[in-house]
């Protein structure tokens, strides 16, 4: 297992049984042997797998929101189109009614001056 050494001091790590030592330094990524992997964590290094799953974690909590904002953006634009077309089913009518009135006025006047 690949860790890496994020604080500024060297770590060292012991082997509870052998006595295998292994120093890492400031920055130093290093392969840590099986039998050293829990001591090492223990100390203070930082496991890459875990850096790497941190990063898949954050790609996907921004493809997540990415998609949030992608479908509220098609909300959003289709609210807009229904409003458009209500404003203009609307504004249709209001003109069919006054021509409607207009030609019930032109009958009116007709009417009239025909009798």
């Amino acid at each position: 297992m690949k860790v890496r050494n994020f604080t500024r001091q060297t770590i060292r790590v012991t082997a509870p049984i052998g006595g295998h030592v292994l120093l890492v330094r400031s920055g130093e990524t290093r392969d840590v042997p099986a039998h050293l992997e829990d001591a090492a964590i223990r100390s203070g290094l930082v496991p890459l797998e875990d850096i790497e799953l941190q990063s898949e974690r954050e790609a996907a909590i921004l493809a997540e929101e990415k998609a949030k904002a992608e479908a509220q953006a098609k909300e959003e634009a289709k609210a807009a189109e229904e409003q458009a077309a209500a404003l203009e089913e609307a504004a249709r009518k209001a003109k069919a009614s006054e021509a409607a009135k207009k030609a019930a006025a032109t009958r009116a006047a007709n009417k009239a001056a025909g009798k």
